[in-house]
């Protein structure tokens, strides 16, 4: 025998693996995507759907809605229906959650795919442009001021759009595509953290797509559609810091610490009303801990150092959680020195309105001194009696969770404080319903429901988690989740229905004053004029579609608000052109007047043609008169520089002075 055969016959026989489970057992662990590959093509089945179905929208064609409601129903359903099946892995789970983001924010890009149309939408278009062409971050915008004082959203397009060569649109769609996928997935592992339950995050995720802003205002190109992801994964990195529902183990807290400290300053940064709505919830967190039996100590030291943190010692086996009082204070902190060092300003001139509106109507509305608005109806525009009962059916199961939940958790002590924190948040939800019998409530109410849906999300999932836990036989499970997978998708549509106006929920022919459906090629033509041949930043007077236009692409300022105590835009209402217009235009430097005939075919659908201090705003009863869009071009000193169809731009530097303004045609 050979040295090399006797080596080998010496040598330790290998040991074989004995069957079939040793062989499993030393095969690597594989990920279960289950149904997920299925229902991702189902998914594009039901876009498919939609994109014919707003196709047909554009042409008039009867088969419109059809096509696009079902398109939506096929896009959500079969997602939540296998999310409330048992069986299904925890990555199954996160990629149905991720596959339902993403296919709901394909359908915000199939209604306008080539071009952004929404106001907020063109007004960050033109913050990016602004901080490309002169990189100034904080550079007055005046479609939306608060822009000005928040420019993450802006600056991380610009960098994006820069280093790939992207125009500006294509990089916000891919921004707002990570911002999605971003959120779904925060929102997924913050749920499974409370709740200890990968089937709890995967409903929680899916009755928070049901929130009316989830489908187009949180997808749009706006500084809250990225903020909101950020304010997730800075809840997800605060239960990590409290170590809520996971007490065991080490925690990292220095590098814990680092996250939420970026995560907070880059909130701050990015949207004033998401930050102060997380302050206000971790505020409530940390109230909620000490009234539930927590106090506040500085007894523990972290990691054996000398230095000592704010901790809450929650009811339980002895042991202490580290609170949610740090990533409180350190907001507060930020929020507060950006707020009175650079944003105050826009951060005021942007809410301040607003919310003196919206108290003073609801005053009024308690004390009677005007009635309630007409709900499922807009200037005119009404929802039909089938999308009524849909957005009432969709309201009621979620208004029954309410009562249900709050027993739920806060029957017994053992809860841990984020649960109780999280129902009275889902508690809410009433009372933003109540903003919408008020005419100004109503944008309010829109905006607050992705923050009370958080807590309605919870609610919902941890009801339907304990209301399924006996075991049942196979078919009577199915049903139960068709019927609440059929439920849900009722709210979701129905939530759609009461979040979007009947005219703008797909496009369509032009209408006056209708957000993306003001959209024309007459006043794209006339801001791609203006852009070649005006002088940028100048100051002028125009409705709000065209000037949303103007503003951005062509980088004009639009007038808006008072002058001299005066609305700006009573230049438009009238027969003739009088002094007083003649001191509005100078006094607010006025360089160019745009005109658009077709304003006087209709009412306005949001309730304006220009701006909220216009005469009769929201309560307009007939068409601003054609004669009174038509007498700048007989009065003298106007030099008519553009005109397309219906849109006409006036100059205004010839005008006489005020003395010889004349009277008109």
């Amino acid at each position: 025998m050979s040295a090399s055969r006797a080596s080998a016959a010496s040598a330790p026989a290998r040991p074989r693996p004995a069957g079939r489970e040793a062989r499993k057992r030393e095969m690597p662990a594989r990920l279960s995507m289950g149904s997920a590959p299925l229902l991702a093509v189902v998914a594009a089945a039901g876009l498919m759907l939609v994109a014919l179905g707003n196709n047909a929208a554009r042409e008039s064609l009867g088969s419109a809605p059809l096509l696009f409601w079902s398109g939506l129903s096929l896009t959500y359903g079969p997602i939540a229906y296998r999310l409330l099946s048992r069986s299904a892995s925890r990555a199954e789970r996160i990629a149905l959650v991720l596959i339902l983001g993403m296919a709901l924010y394909g359908v915000k890009i199939l209604h306008s795919p080539v071009s952004f149309d929404l106001h907020d939408e063109l007004g960050t278009w033109r913050q990016t442009s602004d901080l490309i062409a002169n990189g100034h971050y904080l550079s007055f915008n005046p479609l939306v001021e608060g822009y000005a004082g928040y420019p993450t959203l802006s600056s991380v397009t610009a960098a994006l759009a820069q280093l790939c060569h992207l125009n500006i649109f294509h990089a916000g769609l891919i921004m707002i595509g990570i911002a999605r996928a971003t959120l779904m997935l925060a929102l997924f592992l913050f749920l499974e953290r409370v709740t200890g339950s990968a089937r709890c995050a995967g409903v929680g995720a899916a009755i928070y797509a049901c929130n009316p802003s989830f489908l187009y205002f949180d997808s749009q190109f706006g500084y809250e559609s990225l903020a909101l992801p950020v304010a997730g994964a800075l809840l997800l990195v605060t239960l990590l810091w409290t170590g809520e529902g996971r007490p065991e183990g080490r925690r990292p807290w220095l590098e814990v610490l680092a996250a939420l400290a970026v995560l907070i300053c880059t909130l701050t940064v990015t949207h004033h009303m998401t930050s102060y709505a997380v302050l206000a919830f971790l505020l409530a967190w940390v109230a909620t801990a000490w009234l539930v039996g927590g106090r506040l100590s500085r007894r523990a030291a972290i990691n054996s150092r000398s230095w000592r943190w704010p901790l809450v010692e929650m009811p339980g086996p002895g042991w202490i959680r580290v609170g949610p009082l740090v990533p409180a204070l350190l907001l507060a902190a930020t929020v507060a020195a950006w707020f009175f060092l650079v944003a105050h300003k826009v951060t005021v001139a942007e809410l301040g309105g607003t919310l003196t509106g919206v108290v003073e109507s609801t005053v009024g509305l308690i004390f009677g001194s005007h009635g309630p608005k007409t709900l499922f109806q807009s200037s005119g525009q009404t929802n039909s009696f089938a999308a009524r009962v849909l957005a009432l059916a969709s309201v009621v199961p979620l208004l029954l969770a309410i009562p249900f939940g709050l027993w739920r958790t806060w029957r017994r002590g053992s809860n841990p404080p984020i649960w109780k924190v999280l129902a009275l948040a889902g508690s809410l939800f009433p009372v933003t319903l109540g903003l919408r019998l008020t005419l100004e409530g109503t944008e309010t109410s829109q905006r607050a429901s992705e923050f009370v849906f958080l807590g309605l999300a919870f609610l919902v999932a941890i009801l339907v988690e304990g209301w399924s836990d006996r075991p049942r036989r196979h078919l009577a499970t199915v049903g139960r989740n068709a019927a609440l997978a059929a439920l849900a998708t009722v709210i979701f549509l129905g939530g759609f229905v009461i979040g979007e106006s009947p005219v703008t929920r797909q496009p369509g022919p032009f209408l006056v004053s209708a957000e993306s459906r003001s959209v024309s090629s007459e006043g794209l033509a006339a801001s791609h004029f203006a852009a070649r041949n005006l002088r940028p930043y100048s100051e002028i007077l125009s409705d709000r579609p065209n000037a949303t236009f103007l503003a951005s692409y062509a980088h004009l300022n639009p007038l808006l608000g008072y002058v001299a105590g005066v609305p700006v835009t009573q230049v438009f209402f009238g027969r003739t052109f009088t002094p007083e217009d003649r001191t509005i235009i100078g006094d607010g430097h006025i360089r160019y007047i745009v005109v658009d005939g077709r304003q006087s075919r209709s009412l306005p659908v949001v309730g304006i043609y220009f701006e909220r201090y216009e005469p009769h705003a929201f309560a307009h009863r007939k068409p601003i008169g054609e004669a009174d869009l038509q007498k700048f071009g007989f009065a003298h000193g106007f030099n008519r520089i553009y005109s397309n169809g219906p849109i006409v731009i006036y100059d205004t530097t010839s005008l006489p002075p005020e003395k010889h303004a004349p009277g008109g045609p």
